[in-house]
């Protein structure tokens, strides 16, 4: 067993090992990785164990230069999860192990590994709730499943809306998603992903049936949007936005519903609703709501000195939330343009 360079998206083993591993995730699959590196300017200096020809485990890591945040390599930014997916202990821990010799070889400040693991080296750097549904053919036990109070009465009063759902993977659904998700990340003094993500996302993702949006639209006005990522079993939730103006049509509970049903009419066994921050308590509130699993995720730093903040950027991001807030949307995309490379 050794570890060796490989290339994610180029090297056929690669994407033969995340197609047939329970470990891998949609954010170990080349066509994300792709889209993070396209989008970003990353380079992959991403890792595989193997035993002969044969890929027994990777790790998916990109590298971050920046002269506002540092050099790292990550795994994976932007994505929820990531770290080593490996079919054995010892397959994982060799992956590891090499991810801390190129820390050293190329002078990082660290390794960031998305994903929980105990090592004598390892910070934890970042904690969160992750939430998963497991789905179930019979729709109505599943229903049954849901809060009383907050989510049955939630879908019950979308459907009363005469609001509808649509699944799409047109460019003209994501343009619609975008729209909305300006606005939902200027009310929380975020400036939004940049446009050439999303032109990515739709060309390696969606034109690939590798996800698809979910429009809640009553009368020509889309109420809410999101986006979900597809691989193997599971469907994932990536990204949410609404027009507060039509929250009380309940559109998420709505969009929610529908790939529910769709979901498991489909076949898959999970639906992940993703990571959220330990003071979103509402969104937590939300997620748990649908009957869901809900488990601690944490994020691993190697070879770290300890000086870094937990977050690059992170600290920059939250001092200037008020000013954020308050400003234009196009001046808070020419920010994002530029800001997000450096915070990955």
């Amino acid at each position: 067993m050794q570890t060796v360079s490989i290339d994610p998206v180029a090297d056929p083993r690669w994407h033969s090992f995340v197609a047939s591993s329970d470990a891998a995730t949609v954010f170990h699959h080349p066509a994300w990785i792709e889209t993070l590196m396209r989008t970003y300017g990353y380079g992959s200096v991403s890792l595989a164990c193997v035993e002969g020809e044969r890929v027994a485990g990777v790790l998916p890591l990109l590298e971050i230069r920046s002269r506002l945040t540092g050099r790292r390599g990550v795994a994976l930014p932007f994505s929820d999860y990531g770290g080593a997916a490996a079919e054995s202990d010892a397959a994982h821990t060799a992956l590891v192990d090499a991810a801390i010799g190129l820390q050293r070889e190329r002078g990082w400040d660290f390794v960031e590994l998305r994903s929980p693991l105990v090592h004598a080296l390892g910070q934890t750097c970042a904690a969160y709730k992750r939430h998963t549904l497991h789905l179930d053919a019979d729709q109505d036990r599943l229903y049954r499943s849901f809060d009383k109070s907050q989510t049955q009465r939630g879908v019950s009063k979308f459907l009363k809306s005469g609001a509808i759902i649509e699944r799409r993977t047109d460019h003209e659904a994501l343009r619609a998603f975008m729209h909305l998700n300006y606005q939902t990340r200027r009310k929380h003094g975020l400036p939004p992903q940049p446009d050439r993500f999303f032109d990515e996302l739709q060309k390696h993702i969606l034109d690939r049936d590798m996800g698809f949006v979910s429009l809640a639209r009553l009368e020509g006005t889309v109420l809410a949007a999101c986006v979900f990522l597809i691989h193997r079993h599971t469907v994932y939730y990536k990204f949410g936005a609404s027009d507060e103006a039509h929250l009380s049509h309940r559109p998420n509970h709505g969009i929610m519903w529908d790939v529910i049903r769709w979901a498991s009419a489909q076949g898959y066994a999970t639906l992940d609703f993703g990571r959220s921050d330990l003071d979103g308590e509402g969104l937590i509130r939300f997620k748990r709501g649908w009957g869901t699993v809900e488990t601690d995720l944490t994020y691993v730093r190697l070879g770290s000195t300890g000086k870094q903040s937990a977050e690059p950027g992170g600290g920059m991001l939250a001092r200037a939330k008020p000013f954020l807030q308050r400003m234009p949307v196009p001046l808070l995309k020419m920010i994002g343009n530029v800001l997000y490379e450096h915070v990955g």
